[in-house]
């Protein structure tokens, strides 16, 4: 057995022990393919639940509802002429109804099943590292916890106290940079710093790099 093959079994291993089912890309995209046994169960579910089952309600198509929502049409606005000034309809998609708020959930949902699937992160020894503003170390971390796996988060400390205490309520490690969320360039500093000092006991899912982000947005 070679070293992925190793990796994956202890994925499967992992999800054997803590119930987690991956959802696909097509039932995120198309919700009413989701079995009913899940939906059933999500009945009993809080949209920001730390469940695995919320895995599932990553998509634009959750009901609008905090706690036991089902699933529905996208979730938009329309912006009316009489407020753009224009006469082409505006149409805003909204993440409010994602798990964490944030659409991002799903960005990171790419990344870090991507690499668990193929054998390229192993949950028993590796931490997740999410560097961000905000949202997406958000989701990440949400996503690591619900995926078996441990988190980094990496952020601007000039954002505020609540993103910091919600990131350690979910088990994320936590590093503060310098400034806020312009101060871009001091949060990869820190990724630098990181992975020089632990290699590979951290995977870095950086959303700029990995083609995991840009697959979920398209599927």
């Amino acid at each position: 057995m070679d070293t992925k093959e190793r990796v994956l079994e202890n994925t499967i291993q992992r999800c054997r022990e803590r119930h987690i089912i991956l959802p696909t890309y097509k039932q995120m995209r198309n919700p009413e393919l989701i079995p009913q046994k899940i939906k059933d169960k999500l009945a009993n579910i809080g949209l920001w639940d730390l469940n695995s089952l919320n895995l599932f309600r990553i998509t634009w198509k959750n009901e609008p509802k905090d706690f036991g929502g089902k699933f529905g049409d996208v979730n938009y606005l329309e912006i009316p002429s009489e407020l753009s000034g224009v006469k082409a309809r505006i149409i805003v998609l909204v993440g409010k109804y994602f798990p964490t708020g944030a659409h991002k959930v799903g960005a990171t949902f790419g990344l870090l099943v991507e690499k668990l699937v193929t054998g390229r992160f192993d949950p028993t020894r590796q931490k997740a590292l999410w560097p961000s503003t905000g949202n997406y170390c958000r989701g990440g971390a949400y996503d690591s916890y619900l995926l078996g796996c441990e988190s980094i988060a990496v952020l601007p400390q000039g954002m505020s106290q609540e993103r910091f205490d919600w990131l350690h309520k979910v088990g994320a490690e936590v590093f503060a940079t310098p400034g806020s969320e312009s101060n871009v360039k001091e949060i990869y500093d820190k990724v630098k710093v990181l992975k020089q000092e632990r290699g590979d006991g951290i995977v870095n899912l950086n959303q700029f790099e990995e083609i995991g982000n840009p697959m979920w947005h398209y599927a």
